[in-house]
């Protein structure tokens, strides 16, 4: 793990949850508004200098009432977006020629696409090619079980408003986590600041020392340094194949079963945490949730054919 730097006041405010600057803009502006104007108003020498503190107030507004809006924007989960939803956490990679497919649709994810392989395919060994084409909720189970082979305890977190955590780790009985796992299946790109900053500030506002980042593809440059400055392993895909290619065969095969058992493949509804069903439309096809109409998820796609 990389040692933490140390961290200044404005970056534990960054850091912090959107609505902690809404509260201390507000706090700030009735204190320097109103309560210290009225406790100097009795005093005949103090309420001269009451009013010359309200322009405080306005000062420290308007300055943490900025830092809320950027935070906010930076820190609001990405299906709130209208171009970052769900749908583009996602990102299958293509699969090579020759693989066994049922036809030959293909879903298209921003700029990659991936085609469907048949439900019976089993791979036999571990692979990098294989860790990319695990869908991404699985690829978070199977991050929560590789803690689990090297002695850990691991909680996965349920479909839905994640807040930033995968998987919480825990070191014997101890009730609270030593560390949080982000786990991102984007193959077509490399994960970059944003997200490994957005798990620092989970970090600090669960007071957990420990952040791991897993993707199935790389960091950029950006990403690694800011690790590096702070308590954060970035494990990359080709270093998480190595990591579970170093375990005991009996350890690898029980990793492979829970990575490709059932549907591997087809996508988890982030809503529901249930699979999603291959469906047709005039507009175009795409993975929908099987809760439709009471859940309209939907992974869009396109035909090749």
């Amino acid at each position: 793990m990389a040692r933490r730097r140390r961290e200044t006041g404005l970056d534990l405010v960054l850091a912090a949850p959107w609505w902690f600057s809404v509260v201390i803009a507000v706090a700030g502006f009735i204190v320097f508004q109103w309560l210290i104007p009225a406790a100097t108003a009795t005093s005949p020498i103090l309420k001269v200098f009451g009013p010359t503190f309200k322009p405080f107030g306005y000062f420290i507004g308007a300055i943490f009432g900025l830092i809320a809006a950027v935070n906010f924007f930076r820190q609001r989960p990405a299906h709130l977006g209208a171009r970052s939803d769900p749908i583009r956490e996602y990102m299958p990679s293509p699969i090579p020629p020759g693989t066994p497919t049922t036809d030959q649709v293909t879903k298209t994810w921003e700029d990659m696409i991936e085609r469907a392989p048949r439900p019976e395919f089993k791979p036999t060994a571990w692979s990098l090619e294989l860790l990319r084409r695990i869908e991404w909720k699985r690829f978070e189970e199977l991050a929560a079980a590789f803690y689990r082979e090297i002695g850990l305890r691991s909680e996965t977190i349920r479909c839905g408003a994640d807040g930033g955590v995968d998987a919480k780790l825990f070191k014997g009985d101890s009730s609270e986590p030593s560390a949080i796992v982000q786990c991102k299946a984007w193959n077509s790109r490399p994960v970059g600041v944003k997200p490994v900053r957005e798990l620092l500030g989970v970090m600090t506002h669960q007071n957990i020392p420990e952040g791991i980042f897993i993707a199935t593809g790389a960091f950029t440059n950006e990403a690694i340094a800011f690790a590096k400055s702070n308590p954060i392993e970035l494990v990359s895909g080709p270093a998480f194949m190595g990591m579970i290619q170093k375990l005991p065969d009996e350890a690898q095969q029980r990793l492979l079963v829970v990575a490709t058992e059932g549907e591997f493949t087809t996508p988890t509804c982030p809503s529901c945490g249930i699979k999603m069903m291959w469906r047709k439309s005039e507009r175009g096809d795409f993975w929908g949730c099987s809760n439709y109409p009471r859940c309209k998820q939907r992974f869009h796609v396109a035909s090749t054919m």
